[in-house]
């Protein structure tokens, strides 16, 4: 069986990368087991329910992430974006 290696730099990136994975694996596994003629209906059901959380979470956690980068940047200045412009000026 073939594997994969994923770098990943914090723990909420491997948790999102597991959730990802699990999501994919669901939904073989649905669209494996239903029954012939629901195939489709499955899937989309996972997609609208799962699917929906997965991105939910893979949202709140890069919002998460940026707060904590301003927040990084507000408690050390000197450690943010040099020339006080906006950004690719």
């Amino acid at each position: 069986m073939p594997t994969l290696t994923i770098e990943y730099q914090t723990d909420t990136e491997r948790l999102i990368l597991e959730q990802a994975l699990a999501f994919v694996t669901q939904m073989r596994r649905v669209a494996a087991t239903a029954p012939d003629g629901t195939v489709l209906a499955a899937c989309e059901r996972v997609a609208l329910a799962d699917g929906r959380q997965l991105l939910r979470d893979t949202l709140a956690s890069a919002v998460r992430g940026r707060g904590d980068a301003t927040g990084a940047q507000k408690k050390f200045p000197g450690r943010g974006r040099r020339g006080g412009g906006p950004a690719g000026s």
